[in-house]
């Protein structure tokens, strides 16, 4: 960590595109299992759109 404190562990898990991320979140198995996540744990949830292939850090540099 560059700046400021890492708060604790990350989970990345990828999906090929955002309806589907949005899709599983609502989706019913999720949900039935949801509260074994929210009574257990302090966490936060986070969608993040990727980039697309093949995409290299650099392409950004002026």
């Amino acid at each position: 960590v560059v700046e400021n404190v890492w708060p604790g562990h990350l989970i990345v898990i990828e999906f090929p595109d955002g309806q589907r991320v949005r899709d599983w979140y609502r989706s019913r198995p999720y949900q039935e299992i949801l509260a074994l996540r929210t009574d257990n744990s302090q966490s936060d949830v986070i969608f993040v759109d990727g980039v697309e292939h093949p995409h290299k850090a650099t392409d950004v540099l002026g």
